[in-house]
């Protein structure tokens, strides 16, 4: 329940979170409010996942003509990437923990996109794409190609050229590899 006794602060007292907000306007010299841009958040991992679900719905906005979703559209592309691979290989490669890729596998394997075979050891899977799912990918190409246009435009050839590098060092940093 709220306390139905609110008291006012003083008139000259910021609360922490406008001091935050207030500071990081200050230090950029940008107004959020007049510019339409977000205030940064005080955590890496909240300005990333704000970051990637943006990001991941203009992608799926373009890639929905192909019936594809970002997901679906990485994991082709990794798999063109890389020829065969192991389903541990590809989890590190994407940073996915084995559930969630066993899961999105699933599906792309029983439309006819990715392949399997067994390893070495019976416990190992192989992985690769499948004519059909090469064919996907390539239908699905422009629209991607659309989506990466939008954002190099958005972010500028500058930031651009900047994000890959830093993205990387990120999943690094967090011990993604």
């Amino acid at each position: 329940m709220f306390n139905a006794e609110v008291r006012s602060p003083a008139p000259d007292v910021l609360d922490i979170l406008t001091q935050y907000v207030y500071t990081c306007i200050m230090r950029t010299g940008r107004n959020p409010q007049t510019e339409g841009t977000l205030p940064v958040l005080p955590c890496a991992c909240a300005n990333l996942r704000r970051s990637a679900r943006a990001v991941t719905r203009m992608y799926n906005q373009e890639l929905r003509a192909s019936g594809l979703e970002l997901t679906q559209f990485t994991l082709l592309m990794a798999l063109n990437l890389t020829g065969e691979t192991t389903q541990g290989d590809l989890g590190k490669l994407l940073a996915l923990d084995t559930t969630s890729l066993t899961r999105m596998l699933r599906l792309l394997t029983k439309r006819g996109w990715i392949g399997a075979k067994a390893g070495d050891d019976r416990r190992q899977r192989l992985l690769r794409l499948t004519p059909s799912g090469r064919q996907k990918l390539r239908q699905s190409q422009p629209h991607w190609e659309r989506a990466q246009r939008r954002l190099q435009r958005g972010l500028g050839e500058r930031s651009w050229a900047q994000m890959g590098g830093l993205l990387a060092e990120v999943a690094r940093a967090s011990g993604a590899s």
